[in-house]
């Protein structure tokens, strides 16, 4: 999946809305054994490939911090790794975007 060149801002971004929309499918099926593979790895890898150190650390996190207590513990540790994943790609976006218009707003 996270295979393409991450140093194009584009496949980036294509990268990241790969994993979201793993992420988000899981949740919403409510598949435990996919999010806690896509959360660890899927994630991980993105946020190493982009030197997201934060990121990195919050996906790594939601294995090392087992066991968790109940199922709705662990769909909520999910849920706030969704959050961030989400905000970086806001944060991506915004960043592609920022460049482009303060160039056409100079001429």
């Amino acid at each position: 999946m996270l295979r393409c060149n991450m140093s194009n801002p584009g496949s980036a971004q294509l990268a990241l809305e790969d994993v979201l929309a793993a992420l988000w499918h899981a949740r919403r099926s409510g598949d435990i054994a996919r999010l806690a593979h896509v959360g660890y790895s899927d994630v991980q890898r993105w946020a190493r490939a982009r030197r997201d150190d934060v990121l990195m650390a919050r996906a790594r996190a939601l294995l090392t911090d087992c066991p968790y207590r109940s199922r709705d513990e662990f769909m909520f540790a999910i849920d706030r790794l969704i959050a961030d994943v989400e905000h970086a790609h806001v944060q991506l976006v915004s960043h592609d975007r920022a460049p482009l218009s303060f160039v056409r707003a100079a001429f």
